[in-house]
């Protein structure tokens, strides 16, 4: 196909190949690989992604003290890692404005909480093991917090029983964050049913899985094969900031169409200035 294409260009005159070029050049897609300027960071369909984010979400409910009697297992959810990575990719420190509303979070679940986590490096493990940490401010028997402390009660919600989460680089710095003005990471995780109600403590305390229900206990947690299954949902929020930008590839054709048409035109210009009486031809 190229070398006719080729061979056609060269039998006629340089205006002619000129407008042949200029309709490939329309026409074609732009192969162009977007410049990446940071580490790749793991999509959330990525499987070694999703067993960190779970298995550290579930270590931290196996661990809890006092031990707990109702800590359900919790499981990936896809839709909520959807939620989570459209509000990521916002590169705000700010808890998601559309909670409120749950059916502009989720397909599917009434109530829906979130966890935030902002740094200039990533790690799964670091980012939920600092929430986790929060326990050491946490006094179970009066619910009370000597500092933060919101973001352990929520990893260890008992009856919370999915997660989802995503992470997003921000190139430009995180707003709201004492180093907005520094590249960094923000890593979501959405959680359901919510937790951290007022009032509440985060579980009920007695032996591990004693108040399971007849559910199967694994490691102090309570799991049920039905509640854990992965749901797919053909769903993306309406406020995702990805529906209404343009991307890394959309910006690349953006830029490289209109700048090689000037340089077609250019090149064309001068050829017919310095040789007028130029043409190709094949024998």
């Amino acid at each position: 196909m190229e070398h006719t294409l080729t061979n056609t260009c060269c039998t006629m005159g340089i205006w002619n190949r000129a407008v042949i070029c200029l309709i490939l050049l329309l026409t074609t897609p732009a192969v162009i690989r977007p410049v990446i300027t940071d580490q790749t960071i793991p999509d959330i369909t990525d499987q070694n992604f999703i067993n960190d984010c779970v298995g550290e979400h579930n270590q931290g409910r196996s661990n809890v003290n006092p031990p707990a009697s109702n800590m359900r297992y919790m499981s990936w959810d896809e839709g909520l890692a959807v939620t989570a990575r459209a509000w990521a990719r916002n590169c705000l420190f700010v808890h998601n404005i559309y909670l409120r509303d749950s059916s502009k979070v989720h397909p599917v679940f009434k109530s829906v909480g979130e966890n935030l986590w902002a740094g200039t490096w990533f790690r799964v493990k670091d980012a939920i093991h600092a929430w986790v940490n929060e326990l050491q401010h946490y006094t179970y028997e009066t619910m009370s917090c000597s500092k933060v402390c919101g973001h352990y009660t929520q990893v260890v919600w008992g009856n919370s029983y999915k997660v989802g989460c995503a992470v997003q680089f921000c190139p430009k710095g995180i707003k709201e964050t004492t180093f907005s003005h520094k590249p960094g990471y923000i890593f979501v995780c959405n959680y359901a049913t919510a937790g951290n109600y007022r009032g509440q403590k985060p579980y009920i305390t007695g032996s591990p899985c004693s108040n399971c229900s007849g559910e199967k206990c694994e490691n102090k947690l309570c799991r049920n094969s039905t509640r854990d299954a992965l749901k797919r949902y053909n769903w993306t929020p309406s406020w995702d900031p990805a529906l209404s930008e343009c991307g890394s590839f959309c910006k690349a054709v953006l830029i490289t169409r209109p700048v090689s048409l000037l340089i077609i035109f250019i090149s064309v210009y001068c050829i017919q200035h310095y040789y007028p009486n130029l043409f190709a031809y094949t024998s």
